[in-house]
């Protein structure tokens, strides 16, 4: 019986030896920071003339949406349009142009997409519709280009 329970103290102790190790591995990590905005977006609209400067106070800009008329575009053509954006946040925003004019009607690219916008800068951004020769004559169907 003694060497019974002399060999369960051995276990039991072995044990405790083998979670105090695995106990030393854990390692704690202690976390701070602060949100903040980030980057926040105004468009002001500037027409089919490219601009020689972006206006700089910050009432000149809306959150948008701004509404563009492209007005007449021939097909197999591609007209330009200027918006001037303003980043009135507390971070830089990486410009990204999204969404085109539905199916057949072509694409919009803008030469400015993947530019850094730092925070309390405008730019003026060039909106390029290509209007393949194949499109549609008449009327576009309304849609919608997103500048984040």
């Amino acid at each position: 019986m003694g060497r019974r329970l002399i060999g369960l103290v051995i276990l039991v102790m072995a044990s405790s030896v083998a979670v105090v190790l695995a106990a030393s591995n854990i390692i704690t990590l202690n976390h701070t920071a602060t949100v903040v905005a980030g980057a926040t977006l105004g468009v002001t609209d500037i027409g089919a003339t490219p601009p020689t400067s972006c206006p700089i106070a910050p009432t000149s800009y809306g959150p948008g949406p701004a509404s563009i008329a492209w007005n007449t575009i021939p097909a197999g053509s591609t007209a330009k349009h200027y918006v001037c954006v303003i980043n009135t946040g507390s971070a830089p925003d990486t410009i990204t142009i999204s969404g085109n004019p539905p199916t057949g009607y072509g694409t919009i690219t803008s030469p400015q997409s993947s530019t850094i916008l730092a925070a309390g800068g405008t730019l003026a951004i060039e909106l390029d519709w290509v209007v393949p020769a194949t499109a549609t004559l008449g009327p576009v169907p309304a849609f919608s280009t997103t500048i984040t």
